[in-house]
């Protein structure tokens, strides 16, 4: 049995991972981010686009039918999601300099 960790984030840091909330939580499709609460909608913005199921726009009437979250197209094609990372760092903004008056 694979042991699952909670990951160490590096500041500025959203990552999506397979593991589980709690002790005694199942495991599932985990997202974490690091950093100021900005990213926290980041966070939600993935969530959509990997997690949730979108509605098929093309059946009537909207919401009757829905389409499958990117992560279970992946399980439906045969892929192992328990393998799961991604990560990405929030880019560095350049440091301002002050012009004297």
């Amino acid at each position: 049995m694979t042991r699952l960790r909670k990951p160490k984030l590096k500041e500025g840091e959203l990552r999506v991972y397979w593991g589980r909330e709690g002790r005694y939580a199942a495991p599932d499709v985990m997202l974490a981010w690091q950093g100021d609460w900005g990213m926290s909608r980041d966070t939600r913005l993935l969530y959509y686009y990997l997690c949730s199921q979108h509605p098929d726009t093309g059946k009537q009437p909207l919401f009757s039918v829905m389409q499958p979250s990117l992560i279970e197209e992946l399980a439906s094609r045969g892929y192992d999601i328990t393998t799961l990372k991604f990560s990405i760092m929030k880019k560095q903004l350049p440091a301002i300099k002050e012009q004297k008056p």
